[in-house]
């Protein structure tokens, strides 16, 4: 009894000496499960010596052991006017509601295991989409992105260069956007003999080296429009409700910081429409998402700002008689996608009413072999994405590409490309599944391209090309 103790008046003062501030802005920790979280508070206490990755990794395994309410204020809190007003009003204003595009949500688990995949309502655009328009906001964006991966960084008192980030993105959630309660590293679940969230070792997670993780608020309800959509902590120990006073207020500026692991299950809720304000424009709730590693090989690649390439494809596209030039990409950019294969378009089918209904044929196949095994959104105009449910891989399919060598039958092409992190393998079963799944809809492109009423040729060359693309699928058709 008498070690306990002692323990954990050494466990609090470690808090004392450590616990990070900023000088300049408002910071609060939160606390464990007394309540005792996520209030604004100022504080002057001095780091005196910050934390290299294994020593970080310690603590954060510390809160496992029996003071874990001790450690969990020291891996997590909130950070006040990461950047001013002003500064995330002139991005907000460069961030056309058309620029996002759907995302996925988190893969978790409730209490009876039941699978989640997607929120409503989430949209979401990165770096990659970024640095192809608007230099003043893509240079302005990277600014800030330092900004908050060096407030997170000193906040959880880690040494200077320590935190690199994994992935960054600019969420945009509409009404009813919203996220259940997850951990950025692992897939959770509650154990029925502990009643408490762990990690389930037979789930793979996408992103298992992830550390850290940063939300930071660009607007204000009034200015979005909106109600709710409050970030919030979740109790390991009552199934993801929110905790006491885990709730974190949407303001612009404000920045929330934590650990990537089931010690900061976290979500959001739902974002509703303002009914008060008078307003008609629709509810949008935006923050920068950033997650966190420590494995420089990890690190995401910042693309260069190259608008040129967007104004020749404008140029090119005129020339091609309104089609897309092929895609180049970055040949430095880890996360460029693997080309599968090129398809024609017959010169009868128009490529807008064959999007539409290949999209209707894959929203027909997404619980196949298993519920929620995909995820289709339409990315733009003219290309689909077909997300996989372990989110290792997915693949696009993007229409009015024209061919390399135009034919008398055919001028515009589907290309489909497989697109995963850069840093990870897609997976055996994403393979698979791809395999099935593309088989299927090439079987599907017969039925659509090969017409009795063409010519012989026609359908003869549409047919070859239709088997060659079978055979740069990783698994053969059953």
């Amino acid at each position: 009894m008498l070690y306990r103790h002692t323990l954990a008046v050494a466990l609090a003062l470690l808090f004392f000496l450590y616990c990070p501030t900023s000088a300049a802005n408002s910071h609060a920790a939160c606390g464990g499960d007394d309540g005792d979280t996520c209030s604004d508070s100022s504080s002057s206490t001095e780091k005196n010596k910050c934390l290299q990755p294994s020593e970080f990794q310690y603590r954060v395994a510390s809160f496992f052991g029996d003071e874990g309410e001790y450690v969990l204020p020291l891996l997590r809190g909130t950070v006040d006017n990461v950047i001013s007003t002003e500064d995330a009003e002139e991005l907000v204003d460069l961030l056309p509601l058309s620029e996002f595009v759907e995302s996925s949500g988190y893969e978790t688990d409730n209490k009876d295991r039941a699978q989640y995949t997607a929120p409503v309502a989430y949209a979401g655009v990165g770096l990659k989409e970024l640095s192809t328009s608007n230099e003043e906001r893509y240079t302005k964006l990277l600014d800030i992105r330092e900004k908050i991966r060096s407030a997170t960084e000193s906040s959880l008192n880690l040494c200077a260069g320590s935190l690199k980030i994994d992935y960054t993105t600019i969420a945009q959630k509409t009404e009813g956007g919203a996220h259940r309660a997850h951990a950025d590293n692992c897939v959770h679940y509650y154990d029925d003999s502990t009643k408490t969230a762990v990690c389930d070792p037979s789930r793979q997670h996408p992103y298992p080296k992830r550390v850290a993780a940063s939300i930071l608020y660009l607007n204000n309800p009034t200015d979005g429009n909106f109600k709710g959509g409050e970030f919030y902590f979740a109790n390991r120990t009552n199934f993801g409700e929110v905790e006491d006073s885990g709730l974190v207020t949407v303001a612009s500026g404000k920045m929330i910081y934590f650990t990537s692991g089931v010690e900061n299950l976290h979500g959001a809720l739902p974002v509703e429409r303002d009914s008060l304000s008078g307003q008609d424009y629709l509810p949008r709730r935006l923050a920068i998402a950033m997650w966190y590693v420590f494995d420089q090989s990890l690190e995401e690649f910042v693309p260069s700002f190259h608008a040129s390439a967007a104004a020749s494809e404008e140029e090119a596209k005129s020339s091609l008689g309104g089609l897309k030039p092929r895609r180049v990409h970055d040949s430095n950019d880890p996360n460029a996608p693997k080309e599968l294969f090129t398809l024609p378009i017959p010169d009868r089918i128009d490529s807008t009413s064959f999007l539409q209904s290949v999209g209707e044929y894959l929203v027909s196949q997404k619980n196949k072999p298993l519920v929620g095994s995909w995820t289709i959104s339409q990315y733009g105009e003219d290309a689909l994405h077909v997300l996989f449910k372990d989110h290792s891989a997915m693949f696009s399919l993007e229409f009015g590409v024209a061919l390399d060598k135009a034919t008398s039958h055919a001028k515009a092409s589907v290309v489909a490309e497989r697109h995963t992190d850069g840093s990870s393998a897609a997976s055996l079963q994403y393979m698979l599944q791809e395999s099935v799944l593309l088989h299927g809809l090439l079987d599907y492109f017969s039925q659509v391209m090969l017409d009795d009423s063409s010519d012989e040729a026609e359908n003869e060359y549409l047919g070859q090309e239709i088997e060659k693309a079978r055979d740069t699928l990783p698994a053969r058709r059953a």
